[in-house]
């Protein structure tokens, strides 16, 4: 072998080596420099995520602070409010001040107070309500109280009813009338009374079903007159004019005693009807309204 050649590959390889670490000297620097720059990107963004935080932090603080004053100023105008406010004093204002929405009326005085308290049709009327402070709920429940008592009554007097002929039953085209004789309720009035009574109680409680009480007494007598207590005749009767108008009563007879109730015209020109005389099927206002239970709600006769 040539000797001359050793020293060449020698050199060769020492450049090589040299050229090796030049590269890696330079990916170094370049990676160090990334590396560098990439730190100044993240000290910098820190630097505004930081100075964020601390204007969050700060407006926080001041958004606590508000709120704290704001309490403090409800709670202070709170406080005032109360102090100024007036409680109704009747030994203050008088029993009826002249400036007030209200005035002052013992509880125990509503009892001997005349007042109504259902309509015809079995609504709590609006005397009720205000005098008893009723709610919704409380109304809806007398509502049906008064239903179910109304229809046991009704009851009652169906199974005691008995026809009966017209004292003259001379056949007359312009007059008829239905007649019918009814038992006493003597003994379940009363029971009528307590069981309508404990109702009102469970209803509204004791206070305000007593004062209750004596109003709905004579309600219930007005249901059916005042011989729904004894033995009676109620005759529902109509009678045709000359005219072509008929005219149709109530009639009632017991223990002595009689009394006759107009029930109204129903006239031969119908747009009298319609502008206050008689309508058929009758509604509440009718006087023959407690009792179509037993003669219906049509007319008896009608115009010719």
């Amino acid at each position: 072998m040539n000797s001359s050649l050793v020293p060449i590959g020698i050199a060769v390889a020492a450049l090589a080596a040299s050229v090796h670490h030049r590269n890696a000297a330079r990916h170094a620097a370049a990676d160090r420099a990334r590396l560098q720059a990439e730190q100044a990107t993240a000290v910098t963004t820190l630097a505004g995520v930081q100075a964020r935080v601390d204007t969050t932090a700060k407006n926080l603080a001041e958004a606590s602070r508000e709120l704290t004053a704001t309490r403090a100023e409800l709670r202070s105008a709170s406080e005032a409010a109360l102090q100024a406010r007036v409680e109704p004093d009747p030994a203050t204002e008088g029993a009826w001040p002249s400036n007030r929405p209200y005035f002052y009326l013992p509880k125990r005085v509503l009892s001997d107070i005349g007042f109504a308290v259902l309509t015809s049709d079995g609504e709590p009327t609006t005397e009720c309500l205000a005098l008893l402070g009723m709610t919704p709920s409380e109304q809806a429940d007398l509502r049906q109280a008064w239903a179910d008592l109304r229809f046991q009554l009704q009851e009652l007097q169906l199974r005691s009813a008995e026809r009966i002929p017209e004292a003259t039953p001379k056949a007359d085209p312009n007059r008829r009338a239905v007649r019918f004789r009814l038992s006493g309720l003597t003994n379940e009035l009363p029971i009528l009374r307590d069981q309508i009574q404990s109702s009102l109680t469970e209803i509204l409680g004791s206070t305000r079903a007593a004062v209750l009480q004596a109003p709905l007494k004579g309600r219930l007598r007005y249901l059916n007159g005042q011989y729904i207590d004894r033995d009676c005749v109620i005759t529902y009767s109509a009678e045709r004019t000359a005219g072509g108008d008929v005219n149709h009563f109530l009639h009632f007879a017991g223990d002595g005693r009689s009394a006759q109730a107009p029930v109204g015209t129903l006239h031969a020109n119908p747009e009298k009807n319609t502008s206050g005389g008689l309508t058929f099927p009758i509604g509440p206002k009718s006087s023959l309204w407690n009792y179509r239970h037993l003669f219906g709600d049509q007319p008896l006769l009608s115009p010719p």
